[in-house]
């Protein structure tokens, strides 16, 4: 018996096994490349402050970003001033922070002006004009913006009293942002002492900044130079003298007082030795008196 097969019969065959793999596949994930997911920016600051002369660090980090560009402009100028890791206006004060594999492509100006302040923008390059993020600077004039900056007087207090410290910081164009607190060089946190507190009021209106340092009972260790540090880097020092109240009721604490008391009591002991050899010189006189009349006659 002989089987004869045409070549349409082939190609029939073929196109019938075809259609039996295409409908074991979905007709949405068969041969269709997925979606890249779009860029998205990580949270970061969106104002920023520094003084003058400082380095302005701008964050701007992008996830999925892809084969995608980041570029930097102002916002009131079209031009930009860096494109991926390239600056480019003419100022070599302007870079851009980056490590290769990371998210990070911070807008740097070294020796920030006033002029620099502004609206600044993080863009990456792509057909949607949306996926820009804005960063506010702000540049503070070193001498007009400068900040005041006061502590309390010197304390003396006795082993068991409390001790309260206040630190004002007042701004002339806006609120300062913290203070911190130094005893010895050794910063002062209500974890790292029982019963210390750091009390904080801030004041809008009149653009200060005040923080409480309180100790429940003080102890000899709390003896030190108090230091308060804005957070602009302006300090203002006291010094806290915690007195032993077994040894004496006076204030105390001072090399002075101590060399007064010192030559007090040499004076005293000097004074009482000399009182008592008179009697004795006295008495040793008249008992050697008869004899030296003996030896006279």
């Amino acid at each position: 018996m002989t089987c004869t097969v045409t070549w349409w019969e082939i190609v029939a065959v073929l196109l019938m096994n075809a259609a039996l793999v295409v409908s074991e596949f979905p007709a949405s994930g068969f041969n269709v490349r997925p979606d890249t997911p779009a860029p998205e920016f990580l949270p970061s600051s969106l104002n920023v402050t520094f003084r003058r002369g400082e380095l302005a660090v701008l964050r701007c980090s992008v996830y999925n970003l892809g084969t995608k560009t980041v570029v930097w402009r102002r916002q009131e100028n079209s031009f930009p001033l860096t494109s991926g890791t390239m600056t480019v206006v003419a100022d070599d004060r302007i870079q851009i922070g980056h490590v290769d594999f990371k998210n990070q492509w911070d807008l740097m100006i070294k020796n920030v002006q006033p002029e620099d302040e502004g609206v600044y923008e993080c863009q990456v390059a792509s057909t949607n004009k949306n996926i820009r993020r804005m960063v506010s600077l702000t540049v503070i004039d070193s001498i007009a913006d400068a900040k005041e900056i006061s502590i309390s007087e010197e304390q003396y207090v006795e082993r068991g009293e409390p001790v309260t410290l206040h630190c004002n910081v007042t701004g002339q164009h806006y609120t300062p942002d913290g203070i911190d607190w130094f005893r010895n060089g050794e910063k002062v946190t209500s974890e790292k002492r029982m019963g210390v507190q750091l009390l904080k009021h801030l004041s809008i209106v009149h653009r200060t900044f005040t923080s409480i340092l309180s100790i429940e009972k003080a102890t000899m260790e709390d003896s030190g130079v108090y230091v308060c540090r804005s957070s602009n880097m302006q300090i203002a020092y006291t010094k806290v003298r915690v007195l032993n109240a077994e040894t004496s009721n006076k204030k105390r604490g001072t090399s002075h007082d101590a060399f007064i008391d010192e030559q007090m009591s040499n004076w005293q002991l000097k004074s009482s030795t000399s009182n008592t050899r008179q009697p004795i010189f006295a008495f040793i006189c008249l008992c050697c008196l008869p004899t030296f009349k003996h030896f006279c006659t």
